[in-house]
């Protein structure tokens, strides 16, 4: 269905030490690339540097993350209006906002990380500004969380990407 509604997207297939899709992407004109598993439970590095690798070769305004289960039904709507978005999820809210804000004021002054941005679920089908990808996720910012901490104060959630991306993405 992607081509059905994104004929000319570019395409980017990525694997983590699953199937090979590269007989698929030479067939559908799209980027393949095998990763080795990484077991990524303890660390949220090897997903996003996934997610940098991909918003490199895409080199596009948006990248839309998709996974397995995700199926496509039309076209896009509605233009992204923010550096993410994601499914709704009612009442959601992460701890050490004081510790996230803190570090995001030095590129925003007067950031807040409001309500509304803790709710987006960035799971399949969520969308990310490139520039944001590659900023929020780049080593460097990566190295600037303190993720033993985060793992100790908060939740072991932290390291599954879903949560992890919201506490990269706020504090970049």
């Amino acid at each position: 269905q992607l081509r059905k509604f994104f004929p000319g997207s570019p395409i980017y297939v990525m694997s983590d030490g699953g199937m090979d899709f590269t007989p698929l992407c030479k067939q559908q004109g799209c980027t393949f690339v095998l990763c080795p598993p990484a077991n990524d439970r303890w660390h949220p590095w090897p997903f996003f540097k996934r997610l940098v690798d991909a918003a490199q070769s895409l080199n596009t305004e948006y990248v839309i993350m998709l996974e397995p289960d995700n199926t496509i039904h039309g076209p896009i709507r509605r233009e992204p209006q923010h550096d993410a978005g994601g499914i709704f999820v009612k009442d959601r809210s992460f701890g050490l906002v004081d510790y996230v804000e803190k570090m995001a004021q030095s590129r925003v002054p007067g950031f807040k990380w409001t309500k509304t941005a803790m709710s987006a679920g960035l799971a399949g089908g969520a969308y990310f500004r490139r520039e944001a990808i590659l900023d929020a996720f780049s080593d460097d910012n990566m190295m600037k969380l303190d993720w033993n901490m985060l793992g100790e104060r908060a939740t072991k959630e932290i390291y599954s990407s879903d949560f992890a991306m919201q506490f990269a993405l706020a504090a970049r």
